[in-house]
């Protein structure tokens, strides 16, 4: 685990770090019981791709005589007075008969009553109707498909561990109502990414026809993220969406066999968590593989939500070939909010972080507050870096933060359309300014929150502005939403401005600046 990890606000960079080798995870938010054999409700198992424009007659062989009987199997059949419409595809690991299809309209991983569903019959195939609204809220929506224990695989028979697939949203205009879905492990994959961005995440559909920007900007995560995959793999991104079966590439055949080997194991030890956590909100596991020196490891990556934000656990391990046992943990982080009296949250954070097997690990230490004065938000983090003195001393949270490594601030301002940020890093020697602002968690009635915002007030924080502050390094940030798409402008203490402009089809374009002023074209990489 690097120092630019070390300095993440979340340990968890599912599968977008993790694409050395994704191998599946599960993920689910906690607001429905958990059932053992996780048929219809079962643990969430995110993933994602994009929705395959092969025309639907692609494999199709004997799935396109079941259709009357998909038909009766729906959960959510359209009235003959509604315009039919459907979604149309495969589920395949093996071709997987006997599992739940449901379209997610609201996104927020939960089958509800309202969201139609059907079961896949022979060769995987399987048969979504759909209203004209629900159809045209398919390209902005993921497919889950929930696996059951029972199933049937046609490659190895009858399903002993329950596990999910889901199919990306395509994010484009419906170009062809007849078009093949096939939900597979690899577009599983891709979810895992394109759920765990901020700009996606519990979005529904109403929310994201409403918002052309944030479209704009997901269109281009989803590209990236395809890309990245399509590369790390070494496939087309043909063969990501394909029916990999009927075209007999026995290469992604057994790709998806080891990812899917990844999502049994997550989905296993999410349920063994959610009876250690009965109050979690949400948890998240993810089994990948990763090229460590000249080996391919499996390693797993947990995170664990409390309500309210309260508490935060976070975990990444290497594990044996099995994924039964740890070999080691490379990174643990345990976090706890609280109330900081009436004026804001306070959190304490404690990371471990190893670089293999034999290294005694360091401890990273943070304490932190955030107040909102005005409707603007300040932050400010305390920071110690400690080296224990053997592989048995745990680290413990009683530190004194008067000596602290480093301190990190940080302002949000601007409105709902344009969102403003500036974040600055302070060292020794840089720490003279808000002396007693350590040691908060039961500073909340001697410490004034307008001493914090004062300080910032004269910083020159705005983007356009100098900063005055000392800082070891800064960085400000401009979201604009106000027009069709989404515009992001970045400023950097290396003097360099950056300039994102989106577009509709999902592509941007960059410029760069040394003043804010004159833009030309970003130097390559």
């Amino acid at each position: 685990m690097n120092n630019n990890q070390i300095g993440q606000l979340s340990a968890l960079a599912i599968c977008l770090g993790a694409l050395a080798g994704c191998g599946g995870g599960s993920d689910n938010n906690l607001n429905q019981a958990v059932a053992a054999n996780a048929s219809e409700d079962s643990g969430q198992v995110k993933a994602s791709g994009t929705v395959n424009t092969d025309g639907a007659q692609q494999g199709q062989g004997s799935g396109s005589g079941n259709e009357t009987e998909n038909d009766n199997n729906n959960n959510n059949s359209v009235d003959d007075e509604q315009t039919k419409y459907s979604q149309r595809g495969r589920v395949i690991d093996g071709y997987v008969s006997g599992a739940t299809v449901w379209l997610d309209l609201n996104n927020n991983g939960q089958h509800d009553s309202d969201e139609p569903s059907a079961q896949s019959l022979d060769k995987g195939s399987y048969i979504l109707e759909l209203t004209e609204s629900q159809r045209q809220c398919s390209v902005y929506v993921p497919t889950y498909v929930d696996v059951p224990v029972g199933a049937i695989d046609e490659d190895l028979g009858e399903v002993t561990e329950a596990y999910q697939l889901v199919l990306p949203p395509s994010l484009t205009a419906i170009d062809d109502d007849r078009m093949a879905a096939h939900v597979t492990p690899l577009t599983t994959v891709l979810w895992q990414s394109l759920s765990e961005s901020d700009t996606f995440k519990g979005k529904s559909c109403a929310e994201l026809q409403q918002n052309p920007g944030t479209l704009s900007e997901l269109l281009s995560i989803l590209r990236q993220t395809t890309n990245e995959v399509v590369a790390h793999y070494n496939i087309s991104e043909q063969q990501l969406f394909s029916d990999y079966i009927a075209n007999q590439d026995e290469q992604v055949k057994q790709l998806a066999e080891r990812i899917v080997f990844g999502l049994k194991a997550s989905l296993k030890k999410r349920l063994a968590l959610a009876e250690q956590y009965p109050e979690a909100l949400e948890i998240r596991v993810v089994h990948y593989q990763k090229k460590t020196e000249s080996e391919l490891r499996w390693y797993r990556d947990i995170a664990v939500f409390g309500k309210d934000d309260r508490t935060f656990f976070s975990e990444t391990a290497q594990m044996d070939d099995a994924l039964e046992n740890v070999v080691f943990v490379e990174y643990l982080r345990n976090t706890t909010y609280q109330p900081w009296g009436n004026l804001g949250q306070y959190s304490e954070e404690v990371d471990l972080v190893k670089e293999n097997a034999g290294d005694i690990g360091r401890c990273v230490y943070r304490e932190g507050i955030a107040v909102t004065l005005d409707g603007i938000t300040y932050t400010l983090s305390n920071t110690l870096d400690r080296t224990p003195e053997s592989e048995s001393q745990s680290c413990d949270w009683l530190q004194d933060f008067s000596a602290r490594d480093a301190r990190l601030l940080s302002i949000t301002y601007g409105s709902e359309l344009v969102n403003k940020y500036t974040q600055l890093e302070q060292r020794d020697g840089m720490l003279g300014a808000l002396r007693e602002w350590h040691s908060l968690a039961d500073k909340h009635t001697v410490l004034d929150p307008a001493e914090l915002a004062n300080y910032f007030d004269q910083s020159g924080y705005e983007l356009e502005r100098t900063l005055n502050l000392p800082a070891f390094s800064w960085y400000k940030r401009s979201t604009d939403d106000s027009g069709d798409n989404r515009v992001e402008v970045e400023r950097f203490a290396d003097h360099e401005w950056r300039k994102t402009s989106y577009n509709s089809d999902g592509t941007y374009t960059r410029l760069c600046s040394e003043d804010g002023a004159s833009w030309q074209s970003c130097p390559a990489n």
